[in-house]
């Protein structure tokens, strides 16, 4: 079985962001998000589909940079997308396709 991990790091635009990451069946393995301030409460939101109207995964609100492992990984079957609030500078995702392709 293939292990390579792909990342991803997106930078918050100061206003809520939805970005679709993967569009096919994947594995969440890690995500480190970083808020604009201190003690300012970002939200972060991964879903498993094309949108938000896909099904949450997990949430958080945290008030301090941080990283989370996810051991398992967080299984995502149609797609892979990640809703950001206003208050995340940015985050950094780490997930790997359950399908990769030939070399």
């Amino acid at each position: 079985m293939d292990r390579r991990i792909e990342t991803r790091v997106v930078q918050g635009t100061g206003a809520a962001l939805t970005t679709l990451i993967q569009r096919d069946a994947c594995e969440v393995w890690w995500i480190g998000i970083t808020p604009k301030t201190l003690g300012s409460t970002a939200i972060v939101r991964i879903y498993d589909g094309f949108d938000t109207g896909g099904k949450l995964k997990w949430e958080l609100h945290p008030g301090y940079a941080r990283q989370h492992n996810f051991i398992p990984p967080i299984p995502c079957d149609q797609g892979l997308t990640v809703y950001c609030g206003g208050d995340t500078e940015c985050y950094t995702i780490a997930y790997r396709p359950k399908k990769w392709r030939k070399e």
